[in-house]
């Protein structure tokens, strides 16, 4: 149906889209047009959903050969969970919070769960923040490693580079603190890898390249979207809001670059947890518009850099 299905699986990020879904038949309704739809061969949804919910979505992700995905990004979020924390039974509450997260996604047939780092600490103590960080995405990967018996596949864990001085301020963060956190836990975790975001390029002040260059031996997972810089807008920090949208800074020419970038890494050559590389739109509306019409712009913006770089004669 679209070139590249041979190539990676289009994905998308549920709670993302569909922010104001409430209550059990909101939920799988829409997770059913997504499911529905040929242009996604991934779905990714949130893990504060319960497990019930989620054993439903599994099966129908199952049902309509599309791989699912579990997100604690809003877990860790509204939780305020820290797994860089100092105080260590605020570090370990992370990571028990995280490793029921992964029993969550074994149950759902998830193959793979993200979630960030905790808050950026004082620079004084970064140093300290890493180790700590280090220690808990390890006992991640290595709790996931030993569930996997139980459930015969080993679950993916990504670590999600997030902003790390506008909106979340997250320690992972910078790519080199990415790189030197995933050099550190890939040694001992072969189910462990990153999550990269165009969205999050913006508020990083990196270029694509130059970040998926660097991390490229730890890139398993990927995101595209939106973000904007401008203060005052109603979209400013981490929203995601739509492509194109009047002050954001990524629409066809920056969506094409980072494919571009992909390519040249050897991202859609990788051998990964799901059955092909993953790239998932992380797409918000805004309070008055909806849902449908920003995935479609997503694809749409999609479609128009992918013929950029491969046009149609």
């Amino acid at each position: 149906m679209y070139p590249w299905h041979d190539t990676f699986h289009m994905g998308i990020i549920h709670f993302m889209a569909y922010p104001q879904v409430a209550g059990k038949e909101e939920i799988l309704q829409t997770v059913k047009e997504v499911l529905t739809d040929e242009f996604f061969q991934a779905i990714e949804v949130s893990a504060l959903l319960d497990e019930e919910i989620l054993k439903v979505i599994g099966t129908m992700s199952k049902t309509a050969k599309v791989e699912l995905l579990l997100a604690a990004q809003p877990l860790i979020l509204s939780q305020q969970l820290n797994l860089n924390a100092p105080v260590e039974e605020e570090r370990k509450k992370a990571v028990l919070t995280l490793e029921n997260a992964i029993d969550k996604a074994y149950i759902a047939g998830a193959k793979a769960l993200a979630f960030l780092s905790g808050k950026r600490s004082e620079k004084s103590r970064e140093k300290e923040a890493k180790e700590k960080l280090v220690e808990s995405v390890i006992a991640l990967c290595k709790y996931a490693e030993k569930k996997s018996e139980e459930y015969g596949y080993l679950l993916g864990v990504n670590l999600e580079v997030f902003d790390y001085s506008i909106d979340k301020q997250a320690l992972i963060g910078p790519a080199p603190y990415a790189f030197e956190v995933a050099s550190l836990v890939k040694t001992e975790c072969p189910n462990f890898g990153l999550t990269v975001d165009l969205s999050h390029q913006p508020l990083l002040f990196e270029d694509s390249f130059y970040t998926l260059s660097l991390l490229t031996p730890f890139i398993t997972h990927i995101h595209i979207g939106n973000a904007v810089l401008e203060e005052n807008h109603p979209a400013y920090g981490d929203l995601h809001p739509r492509f194109g949208i009047c002050g954001g800074c990524n629409d066809t020419e920056e969506v094409a670059y980072f494919i571009k970038s992909l390519l040249k890494i050897g991202y859609f050559e990788r051998k990964v947890v799901t059955e092909k590389p993953v790239i998932s739109f992380e797409v918000k509306p805004l309070a008055e518009e909806d849902p449908e019409l920003v995935i479609a712009n997503a694809k749409r913006t999609f479609l128009a850099a992918w013929n950029t770089i491969f046009p149609i004669l």
